[in-house]
């Protein structure tokens, strides 16, 4: 959603006093609020909050919201009702009048004449404002924009629709249904792959201008060009990284973003896929098959190009010349850094009938013995050695022999790493575009300490002094764990895993309804009437949409920032049970105040998936009221200053000087009486340095001293006390060494 994060979409309905005015809105470029001289109207009022939000720019859609049961476009055994929304118009606001009432519009997509029907996600207030930070509102707008055909399996695999529409065996009919019908034109991605492939060899000899041409389609599609080089000034680049740049951890809908514009960029007649199943991905971080400048030998780029016009040659004319070159530059490339099984990838990437996909899920698949005939399991099984290209051309063609003879679903190598993938990870088709699947469990991935805690804890509180990068560190810790492990910081983690990371602060207001579900005011579109509705809270959304996603293996990580400044018992009601790690999963599930007292299905629980982390401060004075009972639900791990004090490096000039100077007044700190460790200055404060021309005296003055005066305030010797302090800060105060 980043494309949008500055522009607002409202969902207009239509009607006022019982008329449909789309028409005369479309005609006259413009949408009109109702309640003319009626302006006291609580309703009024209310909407009138999102009419004030309206700005230049923003989307304004004219829609309708009603229920149908009959001739749904997906499959209903049930009768259920679904929510539709139709949508009529879509304009941009050019101007708010600022009379209450109306707004300027140029109306880009007249959708009167069709029924454009978006089922769901949908709302029947009079103003919709869409919450762009919410993981579904991405598809709406899509939907809405780009004409992108609603996927009703995101949904229909979500708990919450799932449930209402399907029992048990009934979703395993649909899930069943939608797989053949998928299947059946699953693969259209390999006539594109395979002719841009063709399309890159005449840059073999021009990568400049191949670099170029990569860099404009990467541009026009509006998405971030990945790292060529480490300070982004590309030099060269071979025909396996290109391919790697969009076969890695994106959302589909960006994948295709690139690829359509690599099809102008390059003149593809083949069609833009529009699914990519049984397409293996790279890890994000390591995507390009050559070491940067400083970490790759003269020859590597070139020596990639050379096996990649040899597979070529070799795929589409098997002769024993073809098959000589291709031993040639395969052995060459296979054993340089960066490349290994990758190779294996790219190589099916640009001749997917040709060349067998051997990473680690296609591997672990063909390992088994009802995948593959004895001769192959007896010959390469286990599959722990990059193969020679000898050994790999017999492996290609024993595969080839054992698919042919042997009654499996897959007869290619296409539909072998389909059924890999399908194997790795059950109903995985829903959530393929994740980039959070891992090829090792969490429980044995390589995390820290922190996130290894968290990992076998559940819940963790991250509790220390006021300023040592708490909540920093419960975003790379939340970083590790979505992502197994492969990424260490928040910052370098992609898009998609970062949805899977929600965060919030808890304040003295927040409550329940906030953080669980209640009722909340809205509008009808169709009466005005104002009615309240249970509207779920960012709580039980988190981790609805987690229980959606288990099977995919992905983890989300729920963060509390300041977590006992609310009030606990209050926010988590009967959550209480449903987040202790001994009652996850629908074991520990409960029905919430909300839920129907005669409906058994209508509960809550929280999966093994999701991880909850909470900071607190040591000296917050509503620490001493934190819930006991909550206490015994969570592990508190104390952050020390001196244990963080690794964010100043790199990141101040005078690191030496902040740590020197944070390490003594530290120390000075725990010498007076009343004050400890609790009380110590964290070193994010020494990060102000950057916005005050590194000026330690300047930090003293107007950050350090007036937290240090609010410590002391009271204390009999006060002014000594701060004196002392700002000595030992300028490194005039002597340490005093107790022993025993």
């Amino acid at each position: 959603m980043n494309d949008y994060k500055d522009t607002n979409f409202f969902f207009a309905g239509t009607v006022i006093d019982g008329k449909d005015y789309t028409n005369d809105f479309v005609e006259n470029n413009e949408w009109r609020l109702g309640w003319v001289d009626q302006e006291d109207n609580d309703q009024y009022q209310l909407m009138r909050t999102y009419y004030d939000q309206m700005k230049e720019g923003d989307y304004l859609i004219l829609k309708s919201t009603y229920t149908r049961k009959n001739d749904l476009p997906f499959y209903n055994p049930n009768n259920k009702s679904a929510s539709v929304m139709r949508i009529k118009a879509v304009g941009v606001v050019k101007e708010n009048l600022e009379d209450g009432h109306t707004i300027r519009i140029e109306w880009i997509r007249d959708h009167r004449s069709t029924m454009k029907e978006w089922y769901f996600y949908t709302s029947r207030v009079a103003i919709w404002k869409l919450d762009t930070d919410y993981y579904l509102s991405n598809h709406l707008i899509d939907f809405t924009l780009n004409d992108v055909e609603q996927d009703y399996t995101i949904f229909l695999y979500d708990e919450y629709w799932k449930n209402q529409f399907y029992n048990e065996e009934q979703f395993q009919e649909y899930v069943s249904s939608q797989q053949e019908a998928k299947f059946d034109n699953q693969f259209g991605w390999i006539d594109f792959y395979q002719e841009f492939a063709d399309k890159l060899r005449p840059y073999s000899s021009d990568r400049t201008k191949l670099i170029e041409k990569v860099t404009d389609a990467y541009n026009k599609s509006g998405m971030t060009l990945p790292k060529m080089e480490k300070d982004y000034n590309a030099i060269d680049i071979d025909p396996f990284t290109i391919f790697a740049f969009f076969n890695k951890g994106i959302k589909d809908e960006n994948r295709i973003k690139i690829i359509q514009e690599l099809k102008e960029e390059f003149s593809v007649t083949a069609s833009v896929p529009e699914t990519f199943d049984g397409i293996p991905v790279v890890n994000n971080m390591k995507a390009t098959f050559y070491g940067f400048i400083g970490d790759r030998d003269e020859y590597d780029i070139d020596n990639l190009w050379s096996v990649f016009n040899a597979a070529l040659d070799y795929a589409d004319n098997d002769t024993e010349e073809s098959k000589r070159e291709f031993i040639k530059r395969f052995d060459t490339a296979i054993n340089q850094k960066y490349v290994k099984w990758k190779l294996t990838m790219g190589l099916y990437w640009i001749r997917p009938k040709a060349f067998i996909n051997l990473d680690a899920r296609n591997r672990e698949f063909i390992s088994i013995d009802k995948n593959m005939d004895s001769d192959f399991i007896n010959r390469f099984v286990p599959i722990n050695k990059v193969p020679s290209a000898t050994e790999y051309i017999a492996m290609i063609k024993t595969a080839q022999s054992s698919m042919k003879s042997g009654n499996y679903k897959f007869k290619s190598f296409p539909e072998l790493s389909y059924h890999a993938w399908i194997s790795h990870n059950k109903y995985s088709e829903v959530g393929r575009d994740t980039g959070t699947t891992t090829e090792v469990p969490l429980e044995e991935a390589e995390l820290s300490e922190y996130a290894g805690k968290l990992v076998s804890s559940k819940n963790i509180i991250l509790r220390g002094a006021p300023g040592t990068g708490k909540t920093y560190l419960a975003r790379n810790i939340a970083a590790e764990v979505v992502s197994a492990g492969r990424v260490k910081s928040f910052e370098h983690l992609d898009e998609v895993p970062q949805n899977n990371i929600e965060f919030i602060q808890f304040h003295p207001s927040y409550d329940y309804t906030d953080f669980v579900e209640g009722f909340r005011p809205t509008i009808d579109e169709e009466t005005g009437e104002m009615r309240y509705e249970i509207i779920p809270g960012i709580f039980k959304n988190f981790v609805t949409r987690a229980a959606s996603r288990q099977h995919t293996g992905e983890k989300f990580v729920f963060i509390i920032d300041e977590i006992n400044r609310g009030e606990i018992s209050k926010i988590f009601g009967e959550l209480f049970f449903a987040i202790d790690p001994g009652y996850r999963g629908k074991k520990g599930a409960v029905k919430t105040q909300y839920s129907p007292i005669n409906d058994v299905n209508k509960v809550l629980y929280v999966p093994d998936n999701v991880y909850i982390i909470g900071t607190m401060n040591d000296i917050d004075r509503s620490v001493e009221s934190f819930d006991f009972a909550m206490r015994r639900r969570f592990r508190f791990i104390e952050v020390t200053a001196g244990s963080q004090l690794g964010i100043l490096s790199g990141q101040i000039d005078d690191y030496d000087g902040a740590a020197t100077r944070l390490i003594r007044l530290n120390n000075a700190i725990s010498e007076v009486e009343g004050l400890n460790s609790h009380y110590h200055i964290g070193p994010s404060y020494f990060l102000k340095l950057n916005d005050i021309d590194n000026d330690f005296e300047l930090l003293w003055q107007d950050y350090l001293e007036p937290l240090l005066e609010e410590y002391v305030r009271g204390f009999f010797d006060e002014a000594s006390i701060l004196s002392d302090l700002k000595a030992a800060y300028d490194g005039l105060h002597q340490e005093i060494d107790y022993e025993d």
